[in-house]
C-alpha cells in the first residue's frame, strides 16, 4: 500500500503553532492569489443568477429553521452576506467562495500539519483544480458550504482521534451540527463517523465525549427536525422522491460516467479504483498491524490516510452501483470524494509510475478548470449542450424589465412556478413578494408554504407564466404582453396577463368532471 518509512511525521510542520503558521507559506501565498483571482471574475461575471439562486436568496428574507427542500444553512449564510453588501449577485455567490476557500485551506492546514508541506501543496493544487469543486466557487447553492462543513468535521476528528479532549469534541459535534443543517446526505457521515468509531475506536467509542460530540450534533439539528415535524416531514418527502427515478435511459448512463471523469478529474477516476481495490486487498494487513503497533512509521498518520478512505471509498462504491438503477447527481457524491482526494494523493505519490498520472491529472484538471472560466463568456463555443446548461440562468432580467411597467405595488403578481416567483422576487426593483399557483394538494415549493392564492380569489392580479397560452387561473384575462427571447439559438418565451383570479377548486372540478 505505501513503502515503508514514506509516512513519517514531519517535525518541521509539527512545530507551527497556529493555522495561520501554516498559512505563511508558498501553499498559503497561492490560497491568497487565488481567492482575488476568483474574486475579481466574480465581481466581473455577467451571469445573471439561476432560478436556484434567486430561489435561495429569497428564503434568506424570511429566516427560518427550515425550507421546503433543504436545511436553513444555505438562507443564513446569503442573508449574512446581503445584509452586508445588498441583494447584488456578487452578495448572493460570495458565501460560495469563501466556502470554498475556507474548503481548501482545511485540508491544506491538515495535511501540511501532519504530513508535511509537499504533500500538502500537490493536495491543495489537485483539490483546488478539481472541476466540480472550482465550478462551485461561483454557484451558490447548498454545495459550497456543505464541502466546508464536511472538511471542518473532518479537521475536528482527527483531532479528536489523536487528542481525546473535550473541545475537539465539541469542535466536531458543531461543524457535524452545521453540515446536517445544510444539506440531509450529511446524516451518512455522521452514520460513518459512529461506525467507524465503533469498528477501530472501541476504547474512544465508549467514552461519554464521544457521546457529547453526537449528541451534540443532533442538538444543533433539533430545530430544523422541529421544523419538519410541524410541516409533515416535507424534507424528507423531498429527499424520498429523488430515489425513485429508476429505470434510467442509455443517455442518463452516459451523462453520468462522461461526467464523472470530466467534473472530478479524467485519470484521478482510475487512480481511485485502482488505489481503492489495492487498499482494501492490504486492509486486514494494516489494521492488525495498527493494533499490534508494528509500523515502521508513523501509527497515527496511517489513521488519518484509513479515516479518509472509510468516508470515501465504501459509500461511494455504494452510490456508483445504485447509479445503474437509479439515477444520481454528480453534486451528491461530491462531498464523499472530497475524502477521496487525500489518501489517493499520499498513495500516488508514494510510486513513480503513479506521480506521474496524478501530475498528469493535475494538469488535465487545471485545463478544464480554465474551460470553466470561458464557459459562461462563450457557451456557444462548446455546442448546444454546454448551452443548455446556461439555460436556468438567462432570461430572467429581461422578464423582470418587462414586467416592471405593469407592476403596480397594490396588485399582487402570480406566477406558473418557483422559478418565475424566485427570479422575478430578485430582479424586480421593489423585490415584491410573489404567489405561485398551487394546482395540487400537497405543496410543491417554498411559495406555497407563505402565501395561498386562495386569499387572492375575486381580486385583480398581474399573472406571468412561461409560453403564451391563456391561462385558466384568470376571469377574462387580458393579454398584456407576449415576450420571445433567445440566447445562443435557445428561445424562451413568457406573457404577461391581467385579469381577476378565480377559485381554483372550481378548475379541479372541472378536472374530475372530465
Amino acid at each position: 500500500m505505501m513503502k515503508e518509512g514514506s509516512m513519517e511525521p514531519k517535525r518541521g510542520a509539527m512545530h507551527r503553532k497556529y493555522w495561520f503558521d501554516y498559512l505563511f507559506s508558498g501553499g498559503g501565498l497561492f490560497l491568497l492569489v487565488l481567492f482575488f483571482g476568483k474574486f475579481y471574475y466574480l465581481m466581473e461575471l455577467k451571469l445573471p443568477l439561476s432560478y436556484d439562486e434567486s430561489y435561495y436568496w429569497d428564503w434568506s428574507r424570511k429566516l427560518d429553521w427550515g425550507y421546503y427542500s433543504k436545511p436553513p444553512m444555505v438562507a443564513w449564510l446569503i442573508y449574512l452576506s446581503t445584509s452586508l453588501f445588498g441583494a447584488t449577485e456578487l452578495a448572493v455567490r460570495l458565501p460560495a467562495l469563501l466556502s470554498q476557500t475556507g474548503f481548501l485551506v482545511i485540508f491544506y492546514v491538515l495535511v501540511f500539519r501532519y504530513y508535511g508541506e509537499l504533500v500538502a501543496r500537490k493536495l491543495l493544487f489537485t483539490l483546488a483544480f478539481v472541476p466540480i469543486f472550482f465550478l462551485y466557487s461561483f454557484i451558490m447553492t447548498i454545495d459550497p458550504p456543505l464541502l466546508f462543513f464536511w472538511a471542518l468535521f473532518f479537521y475536528g476528528f482527527v483531532e479528536y482521534l489523536r487528542k481525546g479532549s473535550l473541545f475537539w469534541s465539541l469542535f466536531s459535534g458543531v461543524a457535524l451540527g452545521c453540515a446536517l443543517l445544510t444539506k440531509q446526505t450529511s446524516f451518512i457521515l455522521y452514520l460513518l463517523s459512529l461506525i467507524y468509531l465503533f469498528l477501530f475506536e472501541r476504547k474512544l467509542f465508549s467514552q461519554p465525549k464521544s457521546y457529547l460530540l453526537f449528541l451534540t450534533a443532533l442538538l444543533l439539528y433539533f430545530p430544523n427536525l422541529y421544523w419538519n415535524i410541524k410541516h409533515q416531514f416535507l424534507l424528507f418527502k423531498h429527499t424520498e422522491e429523488h430515489f425513485q427515478r429508476l429505470r434510467p435511459e442509455a443517455e442518463y448512463y452516459f451523462n453520468f460516467w462522461i461526467g464523472l471523469f470530466l467534473l472530478f478529474g479524467p485519470l484521478f477516476i482510475p487512480l481511485f479504483f485502482y488505489q481503492g481495490f489495492s487498499v482494501l486487498r492490504k486492509l486486514r494487513i494494516y489494521l492488525q498491524a495498527l493494533k499490534r503497533n508494528e509500523l515502521p512509521y508513523d501509527k497515527f498518520l496511517l489513521k488519518i490516510l484509513l479515516l479518509s478512505f472509510f468516508f470515501s471509498f465504501p459509500p461511494l462504491l455504494f452510490f456508483i452501483l445504485a447509479s445503474f438503477f437509479t439515477e444520481l447527481n454528480h453534486n451528491w457524491i461530491m462531498p464523499f470524494f472530497s475524502f477521496s482526494y487525500l489518501w489517493v494523493t499520499l498513495l500516488s505519490l508514494q510510486r513513480q509510475k503513479m506521480r506521474l498520472l496524478f501530475n498528469l491529472n493535475l494538469l488535465l484538471c487545471a485545463s478544464l478548470s480554465f474551460l470553466l472560466l470561458v464557459l459562461p463568456l462563450r457557451p456557444e463555443l462548446f455546442g448546444i449542450k454546454a448551452v443548455l446548461l446556461f439555460k436556468k440562468f438567462y432570461g430572467w432580467k429581461e422578464l423582470a424589465k418587462a414586467v416592471e411597467p405593469y407592476y403596480r405595488g397594490d396588485i399582487p403578481i402570480v406566477v406558473s412556478s418557483r422559478e418565475l416567483a424566485s427570479s422575478l422576487a430578485f430582479y424586480l426593483p421593489s423585490h415584491p413578494e410573489i404567489y405561485v399557483v398551487r394546482a395540487e394538494r400537497a405543496p410543491q415549493n417554498q411559495y406555497h408554504l407563505w402565501r395561498e392564492t386562495k386569499e387572492l380569489i375575486g381580486k385583480e392580479v398581474l399573472f406571468i407564466q412561461k409560453g403564451s397560452s391563456e391561462p385558466p387561473y384568470l376571469e377574462k384575462p387580458k393579454t398584456l404582453e407576449r415576450l420571445k427571447l433567445n440566447f445562443y439559438g435557445m428561445e424562451k418565451s413568457f406573457s404577461i396577463w391581467q385579469g381577476t383570479f378565480k377559485d381554483i377548486r372550481e378548475l379541479e372540478g372541472d378536472k374530475t368532471a372530465r
